[in-house]
């Protein structure tokens, strides 16, 4: 069975390298992402992908280009959930942090695979490097 941090290891790539095919196999749909007051639900692929795109510009033009993560929490919730509290770095190509973030998930597995159900994320503009 995949383990929670080889599933966010695999996921930190595909956010990177902006693979939107792969992120159909890592958020369920729907799904829900909770940031700060607002809550932005992901009911079909085309609005994900404009989401992650939009996000992936952001972070490009900032210079990123690596992420990794530090688990700092895992929680079974039941047999088939998780919940995951990881620390984000982002990185550019000095290998410098731009920035860093909290972030949690809840995972439910399909087929001895993860996937995101629902996301808190911290404000992460807050979080950026001077």
């Amino acid at each position: 069975m995949q383990t929670v941090a080889d599933f966010f290891q695999l996921y930190a790539k595909i956010y990177v390298n902006c693979e939107l095919d792969s992120f159909s196999q890592f958020i369920s749909l729907p799904s829900m992402l909770l940031v700060g007051d607002t809550k932005i639900l992901f009911t079909d692929i085309d609005n994900l992908h404009r989401y992650i795109l939009a996000r992936i510009e952001k972070y490009r033009s900032l210079g990123v280009v690596h992420a990794d993560f530090v688990l700092q929490h895992q929680l079974r919730l039941s047999e088939q959930m998780q919940f995951a509290s990881l620390y984000w770095r982002f990185y550019n190509a000095e290998n410098k942090i731009i920035f860093s973030c909290h972030t949690s998930y809840t995972l439910q597995r399909y087929s001895e695979k993860w996937q995101i159900v629902a996301i808190i994320l911290d404000d992460e503009d807050a979080n950026f490097v001077k």
